[in-house]
């Protein structure tokens, strides 16, 4: 008789850790280069991908904490206002945005969306278990 497997848990700490530290090594490699933004940008565009970036990074934390969906969700909102602002900042020719720059940072962005999207998937099929 074959043994039936219970779904494959995702762990909260380590799904949420690892995408907590994804977000956090974006951060040290995108926060020089916004430094180097156009100064009229300063209280704009370059303050607006802070704040996402620092948003999402909480989202992640709070759904980590409380385990609540909507959290996660709202860290995914975030994640695609950080790629409209970041190709919005490559588009207008920033030159603190440089091709190599935008790829490395799509690079990041990617990784932390493919962590994401496990972690919401895990979420959906209710395979994911929040800290107990």
């Amino acid at each position: 008789m074959a043994e039936e497997k219970e779904p494959e848990q995702i762990d909260a700490y380590m799904g949420t850790m690892e995408l907590y530290q994804k977000i956090y090594d974006f951060l040290l490699y995108i926060y020089p280069i916004l430094a180097q933004f156009p100064k009229f940008e300063k209280f704009a565009l370059q303050t607006q991908i802070k704040t996402a970036i620092f948003e999402m990074l909480k989202d992640v934390i709070s759904f980590k904490k409380t385990g609540t969906k909507s959290h996660i969700y709202a860290a995914d909102v975030e994640l695609q206002q950080i790629k409209t602002l970041i190709r919005l900042s490559y588009d207008l020719q920033y030159k603190a945005i440089s091709k190599h720059r935008y790829e490395v940072i799509s690079r990041h962005t990617r990784a932390i969306g493919g962590t994401m999207n496990g972690v919401i998937e895990a979420v959906k099929t209710g395979t994911w278990k929040p800290d107990k």
